[in-house]
């Protein structure tokens, strides 16, 4: 895709554009969102979306981009054990809920994005959904094993890792027609569920530092 570089009244326009994308592609999917309603919502000419994106592909593109740039930077977890397993497990959950909250209409379209067909959308939208979609994961996976004391390549670490995003991604979905702090309060019982997975996955592997009540063994 060309690329275009703006001055800074561009940049200011260029940004509105790529935040009424993201509103409009994750309300209605990236098949009915059109350059139409988001110069409508942005307030930008049409001419300009096209003189910097060339296509609504690469609209597309420059939103998830961006997203994925931003929701990677604010996984911000620590790499260290933070107390007990409980106690690290409440810590990474608060801050993954705080990631969430802070890329409500990114996270929103990723979702809508994964679960709809690809059609005619540009293979590079595909491959940077799935880069955060596998950023994410990789967090997830090596706070797990901090947590846990196992090896974060672990087949275990792997399966935890899954059902937590699972769990993340439906309290997302959950929480959208509530207020901001309702994520945080769907996900008050995560650390419970991991840690009682990870106990059942872990039953007798040297080095398991959980136990089924969710405190140090």
């Amino acid at each position: 895709m060309t690329t275009v570089t703006p001055n800074k009244r561009g940049l200011r326009s260029r940004e509105a554009v790529l935040d009424a994308a993201e509103r409009v592609m994750a309300e209605r999917g990236y098949e009915a969102a059109t350059i139409t309603r988001i110069v409508e919502l942005s307030g930008v000419p049409m001419s300009s979306v096209y003189h910097y994106f060339q296509s609504k592909d690469g609209v597309l593109l420059a939103v998830l981009e961006r997203g994925a740039a931003r929701f990677i930077a604010s996984l911000d977890l620590p790499a260290e054990p933070l107390g007990d397993p409980y106690e690290h497990a409440s810590a990474m959950s608060a801050r993954l809920a705080s990631a969430l909250a802070d890329n409500p209409w990114f996270l929103r379209l990723l979702i809508v994005l994964a679960v709809q067909p690809r059609g005619e959308r540009d293979p590079e939208a595909d491959a940077t959904i799935e880069r955060a979609r596998v950023a994410a994961l990789s967090a997830i996976r090596e706070q797990i094993a901090v947590a846990a004391g196992i090896d974060a390549e672990a087949p275990a670490a792997r399966q935890l890792a899954l059902f937590a995003l699972a769990i993340f991604d439906g309290a997302f979905i959950a929480s959208q027609p509530d207020s901001p702090d309702a994520l945080a309060a769907v996900l008050d019982l995560l650390p419970d569920a991991m840690l009682a997975a990870a106990a059942r996955l872990l039953d007798g592997v040297s080095g398991a530092a959980v136990s089924p009540a969710g405190r140090s063994s």
